[in-house]
């Protein structure tokens, strides 16, 4: 399994989170939830969660385990 921050854009599923922080809950991103990256060249992440679009550091990005 790949972390988000080794993702390029496309669509993934959320497997698991690694690191509880309650940030990621109040983003909507959730083991099952949808996460559309958007762009990962340099710096954050630029992903759509739901309606919403979000950047994500690195280092919170590898927490994400997706498929």
């Amino acid at each position: 399994m790949d972390t988000l921050a080794d993702k390029g854009p496309g669509i993934y599923t959320v497997v698991k989170i690694t690191k509880p922080c309650s940030k990621f809950y109040q983003l909507g991103i959730v083991p099952g939830s949808k996460i559309m990256v958007i762009s990962n060249d340099r710096g954050p992440i630029i992903a759509r969660v739901g309606n919403c679009k979000i950047a994500l550091g690195r280092g919170l990005a590898r927490y994400i385990i997706v498929k």
